[in-house]
């Protein structure tokens, strides 16, 4: 039943057949009145996912150090964070207790939590408010907006890889969109390659020179392009981590995870997470287009040794018992293995300090 609520949602009811690009049927899956992320437990041992804040309380206190160390060298005055995405609010918690002897810091910020999902936000507003001392000036908001005129420090962990992608490939000097045929009455969906003639795709696509297989997404450029904006505008910074790429893998990324497994993207509709490797090479891009600094660019290993996280481990660990040190020491090592998270990931931090 919850399949054909989706297929009809994208076949719009009275629509027998219909080839829609993957782009849109993601969207529907994810999105969508009956979508993915309508349901709860998205995030943790029972979720389909679990991110580097709740493998670590470490990966969440070097992002706020990070944090607080460029807002004391570059604003020391109010500004906006915003969360892109925060799962169960565990970053934001960890940010906290790191900076919780930087009273003015602290106080300095007005928070705002980007999240659609509503189980979600009653799990961050549980965590997060039980919290001593809770976060004053917190917000919860569906979609990035501006809300005044202050200075912004954006952090998105995990987020945009959920942005809808479209696969391109090409043969015989031809490129092909793959695409999905929907025959609701005989409830058949299956792959199909269409020859593309639009102009102005093969002019896109034509850009890739080097390149025969791409996944582009015009919704994650377009989201990550008003973020500059905003940011050129009002100055700031955003901090962006996530699982990509700098230049095109050559095979398609995208992938659905079912109950912490890898799955079909045409099996469990509406009941599994869809995502993509990021290309961190279009988001650099239009940080360029847009004036922003690229402060930042590696992999989250990387990233996570210069900034101290082996440090502050050993620090942790002098006070730990047994059963924490071996918690510790496990998290620590998933996150910033070579072999994992720790290259697979990649770490971009934009600026325009005013």
């Amino acid at each position: 039943m919850h399949k054909d609520k989706i297929l009809k949602e994208i076949v719009k009811k009275k629509i027998n057949s219909k080839i829609i690009s993957i782009e849109k049927f993601t969207e529907a899956c994810l999105y969508g009145k009956f979508g993915y992320y309508d349901n709860s437990n998205v995030i943790g041992k029972k979720g389909d996912f679990i991110t580097s804040p709740e493998i670590s309380q470490l990966f969440g206190e070097i992002i706020g150090l990070f944090i607080f160390y460029h807002w004391k060298t570059n604003l020391k005055k109010k500004f906006n964070f915003y969360e892109l995405g925060p799962g169960k609010g565990t970053l934001l918690i960890d940010l906290f207790n790191i900076t919780k002897k930087f009273n003015e810091f602290q106080k300095s910020m007005n928070i705002y939590l980007i999240e659609r999902n509503i189980k979600l936000i009653k799990v961050q507003k549980s965590n997060i408010l039980s919290f001593d001392p809770k976060p004053k000036k917190i917000s919860w908001l569906k979609n990035f907006t501006k809300k005044n005129q202050y200075p912004n420090i954006i952090f998105a962990n995990e987020f945009f890889d959920c942005f809808p992608v479209r696969q391109f490939f090409k043969k015989n000097q031809n490129w092909y969109e793959k695409m999905i045929e929907i025959k609701y009455n005989e409830s058949s969906i299956r792959f199909k390659d269409i020859i593309i003639n639009n102009k102005k795709i093969l002019k896109q696509l034509n850009q890739y020179k080097n390149s025969e297989v791409l996944e582009i997404s015009n919704s994650r450029d377009n989201y990550f392009d008003k973020i500059c904006k905003h940011l050129l505008k009002f100055g700031g910074m955003i901090i962006a981590i996530d699982y990509g790429y700098r230049n095109p893998p050559g095979h398609f990324t995208l992938q659905s995870v079912y109950n912490n497994k890898k799955s079909n993207l045409l099996d469990n509709i509406g009941k599994q997470d869809i995502s993509s490797l990021v290309d961190f090479n279009k988001l650099i891009e239009l940080g360029k287009k847009n004036n922003l600094k690229i402060e930042h660019f590696s992999s989250q290993r990387e990233f996570l040794l210069n900034n101290g996280i082996k440090e502050r481990e050993k620090r942790v660990l002098k006070v730990a018992n047994n059963k924490q040190r071996i918690m510790i020491q496990k998290g620590v090592k998933r996150i910033i293995d070579k072999q994992n998270m720790g290259n697979l990931f990649k770490v971009l931090v934009l600026s325009k300090w005013n």
